[in-house]
């Protein structure tokens, strides 16, 4: 009998690549066997589609990439699927944010490039600019960081009906996207166009933007490193992201084709 599942879907950080930020060779071989099988890998990952490339071998760089936690998909380079937050709810939420948090470090994703309010101590790239000027086209999303989730409460009880906040403790980061925009809606309409389903799909993470995601799969798998709120909703919890936890159960599902 053959196994249903057709498609992997992989979250980056701290699921598919380990601490040190690379990819196990294991894990290289067996996503290679399980494509050469006739099956399929995506990419599924919060990270701009700039960061993606150098994470990854190159023969996944043609794979369907799933970026910014669902709001934007590329395959080949090429955008196929967007979900983003208008230029008026862009303008209102930075807004929102810089009146509530007048010193907070405010960023803006918008065309693969990240827009920063104020100079950042953090290693990442980015430009200077006055937000509310550069959002004059849609935004992928608004991030910043905060210590004190329950203190956001009214601010983001505020935010525009075509947004909402994930908030992930893991980094005391706050992003805000489209409303409906996450990485299960994203694979939904990737899978859909090569005629499969949600059901037929391995489905790999560790963060709260991997929730839905890990729920709605086939398979959902979290990493013994994932956030509770992950395994929760996960059909099995593997070994860490350094302990070859996408590689165990790649292996299984390859003895299963």
């Amino acid at each position: 009998m053959h196994h249903p599942m057709r498609v992997v879907a992989l979250d980056l950080d701290d699921t598919l690549l380990r601490s040190d930020g690379t990819i196990s060779p294991r894990t290289v071989d067996l996503l290679r066997a399980w494509r050469a099988a006739g099956n399929y890998v995506v990419i599924a990952t919060g990270r701009p589609p700039r960061n993606i490339a150098e994470a990854l071998p190159d023969d996944f760089h043609q794979a369907p990439w799933i970026t910014y936690n669902g709001a934007l998909v590329f395959e080949n380079g090429v955008k196929i699927y967007e979900n983003l937050m208008s230029v008026e709810d862009t303008r209102q939420i930075v807004s929102l944010v810089q009146d509530s948090l007048p010193s907070c470090t405010l960023g803006l994703e918008i065309d693969d490039i990240l827009y920063l309010n104020q100079a950042a101590k953090r290693p990442i790239a980015y430009q200077l600019a006055n937000l509310i000027e550069i959002a004059s086209a849609p935004s992928a999303k608004v991030l910043f960081w905060h210590n004190d989730f329950a203190a956001l409460d009214p601010l983001l009880s505020g935010l525009p009906a075509g947004a909402r906040a994930l908030l992930s403790d893991k980094y005391s980061l706050v992003q805000i996207l489209a409303a409906s925009a996450d990485k299960a809606e994203a694979l939904r309409f990737v899978v859909e166009r090569w005629q499969l389903d949600m059901s037929q799909v391995a489905a790999f993470g560790d963060d709260v933007n991997d929730v839905e995601m890990v729920r709605t799969a086939g398979l959902g798998v979290a990493v013994d490193n994932a956030v509770p709120a992950v395994k929760a909703v996960a059909n099995c919890v593997t070994r860490s992201n350094d302990e070859d936890g996408v590689a165990l159960v790649l292996a299984e599902l390859l003895d299963q084709v």
